[in-house]
């Protein structure tokens, strides 16, 4: 996805990742890279478009999860936009390839989750050419540098079952100092005011780590919230607080108000 979702150099994609951080919709200040190790687990709720749009919302979740420490493993989940490959999808071996840099996949992590799972797959083609993942990396190089492995996870089977199944899997299993990431972004292409409103409902139950709520408001409503899945793998883990970190449409960062996509960042501990 590099240039299309975010810049395709390496300096233009520093400095595209340091706008968003300083934009009217950002949180105004940059992330220092953590000297400390990541205590326990921290869970981020972020979105995934292009960087113009989403980046601003995405960069409060970062900027917060910078001041917690570095982590040794980062788990990315996110829904499967294309409709290719396996339900529950792992990447399972190899490297992912930024312009800031390469990341190692945890090989180890990964067939120990599949060791462990009768749901989860290893599969390639589900992550070829899904950017709900991709876009979450760049932010990551900018803080961490490549001093983390990753363990990549799609989700087309969205069910609240399965990510019940895929809460404990990881909970039992992923070490401290293990960073997730569901990726999501909010309702999709109503007009500004409509879609603020319907983000609220799902905002709200989010809140109150709610599933059953929030699956119940997106049927209800029509709200077009594409990686629920993923939130509700993160939500069903065991955590005491959840916490809205910022939330906007890409009328607030793109100007058109008329047909907008809401984003929002949450920490969840």
């Amino acid at each position: 996805m590099a240039g299309s979702f975010y810049p395709s150099d390496s300096e233009v994609l520093r400095r595209s990742i340091e706008a968003c951080f300083k934009h009217p919709v950002g949180p105004g200040e940059l992330p220092s890279s953590p000297d400390f190790l990541l205590a326990g687990k921290l869970s981020l709720v972020v979105p995934h478009a292009g960087y113009v749009f989403s980046g601003p919302v995405a960069s409060w979740a970062y900027l917060e999860a910078s001041k917690r420490g570095k982590p040794g493993k980062v788990v990315l989940i996110g829904p499967n936009h294309t409709g290719i490959g396996e339900m529950v999808a792992v990447y399972p071996e190899g490297i992912w390839k930024t312009p800031m840099g390469t990341l190692k996949v945890d090989e180890e992590m990964v067939k120990l989750l599949l060791k462990e799972s009768d749901f989860l797959a290893p599969d390639f083609n589900a992550h070829l050419y899904e950017h709900s993942l991709e876009v979450q990396l760049p932010f990551l190089q900018y803080i961490y540098g490549d001093e983390f492995t990753i363990i990549p996870i799609t989700m087309m089977d969205q069910s609240l079952n399965t990510a019940r199944k895929l809460a404990k899997l990881l909970e039992t299993l992923l070490p401290e100092g293990t960073l997730l990431i569901a990726s999501s972004d909010m309702d999709h292409y109503d007009d500004h005011e409509t879609a603020c409103e319907k983000d609220e409902k799902i905002i709200a139950a989010i809140l109150e780590n709610d599933m059953e709520r929030m699956y119940n408001l997106i049927r209800e409503y029509d709200i077009t919230v594409c990686g629920y899945g993923p939130i509700a793998v993160l939500i069903s883990m065991s955590h005491e607080k959840v916490k809205l970190l910022k939330h906007a449409t890409s009328g607030d960062t793109g100007g058109d108000r008329k047909r907008v996509v809401g984003y929002a960042s949450f920490v969840i501990e």
